[in-house]
């Protein structure tokens, strides 16, 4: 049933909804309850709140976009919160490199290259500050990477959560598969870039076991 599924919560941009979701809810629910909340224009801790209600306290991933993205990073440092990803997200207010530091979970990073909403600067700074962190580069977009991007971004961040996030071997199913070459330009290559299928899911898996 879907809720025996691991809670994946979106979190939408300033001035967008939950509709901003509609490419990713179809993928991302083949493995994980895929909760939307509307957000209300509201200050940061209630829109907290707000999130924390619709997932009632259970632990989560959670991606956020814009300052959907800031507000995934405030829910993140308050626990509860076992992966992260971000696009195009400015750091929030209040939160500091010791609190991104604290960060022990996995966490993506995707930009757009030509952002300049939340420059990549801001991207680079983050994905310095969490240890965590992998920070991938899309060339060609902007900062709407889920209107620019979604058939792109989609299937690589389910592939990125099922392995960091619910660490299941990757399968070549029917009902997971994905066509298609993805082909972004990643900093801070990790490991697993370089590695097969079998290799890379031990290192996805554990990271004390990592490839050099």
């Amino acid at each position: 049933m879907t809720d025996d599924l691991p809670i994946v919560v979106l979190l939408h941009d300033e001035g967008r909804s939950a509709d901003q979701w509609r490419e990713f809810v179809p993928v991302l629910g083949s493995r994980f309850r895929v909760v939307v909340p509307n957000l209300p224009a509201a200050d940061t801790d209630t829109k907290l709140d707000h999130v924390r209600a619709s997932i009632d306290g259970q632990r989560c991933g959670v991606i956020g976009h814009g300052t959907g993205g800031a507000l995934a990073q405030a829910l993140a440092a308050g626990g509860g919160v076992d992966a992260m990803v971000l696009l195009d997200a400015p750091r929030a207010p209040g939160i500091g490199d010791e609190d991104l530091a604290s960060f022990d979970f996995p966490v993506l990073l995707l930009w757009g290259e030509n952002d300049d909403v939340v420059p990549v600067s801001v991207a680079e700074e983050l994905n310095d500050a969490i240890a965590t962190s992998t920070l991938g580069l899309l060339p060609g977009c902007g900062h709407d990477l889920t209107e620019e991007a979604a058939a792109t971004i989609a299937p690589m961040i389910l592939e990125y959560l099922r392995a960091r996030y619910l660490k299941v071997p990757h399968a070549h199913d029917a009902g997971h598969a994905h066509e298609g070459v993805v082909r972004i330009q990643l900093e801070r290559r990790p490991p697993w870039v370089d590695l097969e299928d079998d290799e890379r899911d031990d290192w996805f898996v554990d990271d004390d076991e990592a490839a050099p």
